[in-house]
């Protein structure tokens, strides 16, 4: 069983630089080449399904084989939530999709809490109002934080009660 979580908790980390992979793409296109597109945007939204599918799968996996310590499910589903929310404050604050601020102090446009604030609201579908995003590629972006963040903890509480319920076959061990 050892073998197992040490499998698991390898994999996790060779997700991780995939995670970071994707928001080179979207800093090469804006900062480097300057260019207006957002070609990588969608492609990198459509990786980020990609790879929270596969760390959740890995995430199953993981909470199959440890010991079942009631304190890591809210702190991991905390983390987790946390973690895809800078990731997409990263590509937020990259493509420069909030409106803009009109204060006299804003000479540098908004600050990176901004972004990471906007996320979250958006992501916890709470949605104060007090940032609207007014392009289409911000409005893309804050559909797919709305939609990745309501199944989010669902998915989430299924696959953990499900890891946390499934017994490990004893042939396996």
């Amino acid at each position: 069983m050892a073998t197992n979580q040490h499998y698991s908790v390898r994999t996790i980390l060779k997700l991780l630089p995939f995670w970071f992979a994707i928001l080179i793409p979207p800093v090469i296109e804006r900062t480097v080449l300057g260019s207006k597109t957002y070609y990588f945007l969608y492609i990198g939204l459509a990786s980020v399904f990609v790879l929270y599918g596969l760390t959740l799968r890995t995430l199953f996996h993981y909470l199959q084989q440890i010991r079942r310590e009631p304190i890591f499910v809210p702190l991991s589903y905390l983390a987790w939530s946390v973690f895809l929310c800078s990731i997409l404050a990263v590509f937020a604050y990259e493509y420069d999709l909030l409106p803009h601020v009109s204060e006299p102090s804003a000479t540098q446009g908004r600050p990176l809490i901004d972004y990471l604030y906007y996320e979250v609201i958006t992501f916890t579908t709470v949605g104060y109002g007090d940032i609207i995003p007014t392009t289409v590629p911000a409005k893309i972006l804050a559909m797919f934080t709305g939609l990745l963040g309501a199944t989010h903890g669902v998915t989430f509480v299924a696959i953990v009660l499900q890891a946390l319920t499934h017994l490990p076959s004893k042939g396996k061990e």
